[in-house]
């Protein structure tokens, strides 16, 4: 159980956020953040909008451990709604071969999307990349003189949309006067039941927001998911800080002795970015083995090693002996 009382799960976690936003009492907040970033008129976003995850419940977000994927459709619009909670390289490679399988209609089983269907997908990013805008917005676009091809045929291109929670966060904090759509953002980061509280006060679909939230948090189910996912990013980090270290000592070691300007650039570079494989891979044999053993003292779960290390279940289950 969540220890302070006032401490909520907030929607940068996946099932919170697919919870909250297919919770029929939390509609018209759906309906605001749609319009408010398409500019697609409320009414015809709340007449149209139908959830294309029919196969589940409102309220079921994983399915044989796959947090389920977030798709409404506006008539002739799919929209694909991503909480991206960190960044890691190859998290925008993964959103772009989605919005691929949807233009092809590959997502949903037995059907096939009209030709002229625009799909949309809107990222909610718990960081900053592009720059301090909240909301930007990317379309295909050619390079010379910055004509949008959509503006010009009828054509099924992709929009997408990014906006920037951590600007939001950061306007809050630092006592801006914030719009209404801005709340509506900055709601899904909060993880104070009073600040969420006194932030929606007076907004009707942002006080449903708020109850959810809240109930969510209270279900033992929802905890253990949270829990278990900053246990796992806890040891996560614990291993990328020791690779590093060691990648880059190892990566030192082997520059003097053999001229090799990778060992540095590996160690130090690599042993951050890729501290799960290519860390551990170039600081000691030794060591490693030493801390794995250490995680399988503790009762680590096996198949969080194999990701963190790269190892099989095998040569894992040797070391226990």
């Amino acid at each position: 159980m969540l220890k302070d009382n006032d401490k909520v799960i907030t929607m940068t976690q996946d099932e919170v956020f697919k919870s909250v936003l297919q919770d029929k009492n939390c509609e018209d907040y759906l309906v605001d953040i749609i319009s408010g970033i398409t500019r697609i008129k409320k009414r015809y976003v709340k007449d149209n909008l139908v959830f294309k995850n029919t196969e589940l419940a409102k309220d079921e977000v994983v399915e044989k451990g796959k947090i389920t994927d977030l798709l409404v459709e506006l008539r002739d619009n799919i929209i694909n709604l991503e909480m991206n909670k960190k960044y890691y390289d190859g998290l925008f490679d993964k959103n772009d071969r989605y919005l691929d399988k949807l233009k092809d209609g590959l997502v949903m089983k037995g059907e096939k999307y009209g030709i002229q269907r625009k799909v949309i997908q809107i990222n909610f990013d718990n960081f900053e990349i592009f720059d301090d805008r909240i909301i930007i917005k990317f379309k295909m676009m050619d390079k010379e003189k910055g004509l949008i091809r959509s503006d010009y045929l009828l054509s099924t291109d992709v929009e997408i949309y990014h906006v920037n929670l951590k600007r939001v966060k950061y306007m809050y904090y630092n006592k801006c006067n914030l719009s209404k759509l801005q709340k509506e953002f900055l709601i899904m980061t909060l993880d104070s039941l009073k600040e969420l509280t006194k932030v929606t006060k007076g907004y009707k679909e942002m006080e449903e927001v708020t109850k959810k939230i809240s109930k969510l948090t209270r279900e033992e189910e929802m905890q253990g998911i949270y829990i278990k996912e900053e246990q796992e990013e806890f040891i996560r980090q614990k291993i990328r800080q020791y690779a590093a270290s060691k990648g880059y000592e190892q990566g030192m070691l082997k520059g003097k002795e053999e001229g090799i300007k990778e060992g540095i650039k590996e160690g130090k570079k690599q042993g951050i970015k890729e501290g799960k494989k290519q860390g551990i891979k170039e600081g000691s044999k030794e060591k490693e083995y030493e801390l794995i053993k250490k995680m399988l003292d503790v009762n680590i779960d096996i198949k969080l090693i194999q990701e963190i290390t790269g190892l099989s279940s095998i040569e894992i289950e040797k070391l226990r002996q």
